[in-house]
């Protein structure tokens, strides 16, 4: 056998070691974490949004997937074992399927050297990445910023999982069914879409506007209109999941509604939020400006050829961004839930995919020989100043989280 090929499957297995290791120490971290936010938390000792989401439960009003998980470990011995066990294997989970996904469907097919380690530390750094802190302009790490990291609300931590598979299986779809259908692909899009949704709606509400938008180019691209609607389709149990959850949690006899505001979100929390919003994503939006200008040209192309655009996920993670933004900026919850700011998890998630897709283009630009004129010290400013970036928006994440496990409060300051 080829020297290189078992060289190459001893890496493998060292890869899937470390993963197992390291994922797996992750996991357990955060199994911990949320039995103490479950079994011991108050106002300032591991506080959490678990302890009431496990009440509404138990009162028959839960109107989330994960209230049905509760309200069956509520009969069950260790109750709260059940449920730090049922929330930190979707913890564990979304790294582990950003870690495998990163890995076969991205930097194996980019030739990338070291892809599996590439894989692991990426998936690592875009699961713990929070908003860059800096004091002077607002003074607690999490809360006043928006971050994609997110420990407190047990519904984001169901969703964050199937949010992402959704993802990688929309991807799949939208590249293959131009010439044929897989229907194992479209099935699976359409039960992890429906899953996040009746987990929480906040993913739907970002993604639908920009996948709805991705089926007009679609058209463009001369793809069969019954292929079409076949993947809009995908949307129909969701939508309805929708309306029944709208219905639990603005009926008329809850005293809830939504209205239009500008800035109540943001200003919620913070004094200064433009400043906080940038620092939120300042990695993702340094890469948008070195990459905005030869990813348009690119997609015109590709586009002008009836192609699917190279750069789809570009564009979908920033389209999300930006219907999250108008919700963030624009929308606003009535009544006894006008404090929570809910409207925030939506923008959220969009983060979490832009720091993912982000990410790829960083290092994407790195291997390319021609970026910024091909001069290599202007590449190495590039990629020590956004490296840094990246690097302190992981410190401030891996900081918040291991002062979690010690029971601060997520309003953290300092």
């Amino acid at each position: 056998m080829d020297n290189r090929k078992i060289s190459g499957k001893q890496n493998d297995k060292q890869v899937l070691f470390a993963a197992v290791l390291l994922i797996g120490a992750y996991t357990l971290a955060c199994g911990f974490l949320f039995f103490m936010q479950a079994a011991f938390a108050h106002d300032t000792f591991f506080e959490s949004d678990l302890p009431a989401h496990l009440r509404m439960a138990e009162d028959g009003w839960g109107y989330s997937l994960t209230a049905v998980v509760y309200r069956i470990a509520s009969m069950l011995p260790g109750y709260y074992f059940w449920v730090a066990a049922f929330l930190a294997l979707f913890a564990g989970g979304t790294m582990a399927a950003s870690f495998w996904f990163l890995w076969k469907e991205v930097f194996s097919k980019l030739n990338i050297r070291a892809a599996g380690w590439s894989a692991l530390c990426s998936a690592i750094a875009v699961n713990i990445v929070m908003p860059c802190f800096v004091k002077a302009v607002h003074y607690q790490r999490y809360v006043g910023y928006q971050s994609p990291s997110v420990w407190h609300n047990s519904t984001y931590t169901v969703m964050k999982f199937f949010a992402l598979m959704t993802l990688v299986y929309y991807v799949r779809f939208a590249k293959e069914y131009k010439e044929k259908v897989i229907l194992k692909d479209w099935i699976l899009f359409t039960v992890f879409l429906t899953l996040s949704t009746a987990t929480k709606t906040s993913f739907l509400l970002v993604f639908a506007p920009a996948a709805f938008i991705g089926l007009f180019f679609d058209l463009y691209r001369k793809v069969p209109i019954k292929r079409v609607l076949l993947f809009a389709s995908a949307i129909l149990p969701s939508l309805a999941i929708m309306l029944f959850q709208e219905l639990v949690l603005f009926g008329e006899d809850t005293g809830n509604g939504i209205a239009i505001e500008f800035g109540y979100n943001v200003y919620l929390r913070a004094e200064r939020p433009y400043f906080t919003m940038i620092l939120s994503a300042l990695f993702p939006v340094l890469v948008f400006l070195f990459n905005v200008i030869p990813v348009c040209r690119e997609t015109v192309k590709d586009l002008n050829e009836k192609k699917l655009p190279k750069h789809m996920p570009f564009f979908l993670a920033w389209t999300m961004w930006l219907f999250g933004a108008l919700q963030l900026l624009f929308l606003k919850e009535t009544g006894s839930r006008a404090l929570d700011g809910n409207f925030t998890w939506g923008y959220d998630i969009c983060l979490f995919v832009l720091f993912g897709v982000s990410l790829l283009y960083f290092l994407e630009n790195l291997r390319s020989k021609t970026f910024l004129t091909g001069k290599f010290a202007v590449r190495i400013i590039y990629a020590s100043v956004l490296g840094a970036v990246f690097g302190y928006h992981m410190y401030c994440g891996l900081y918040f989280f291991i002062r979690l496990l010690t029971g601060v409060t997520y309003f953290m300051q300092g």
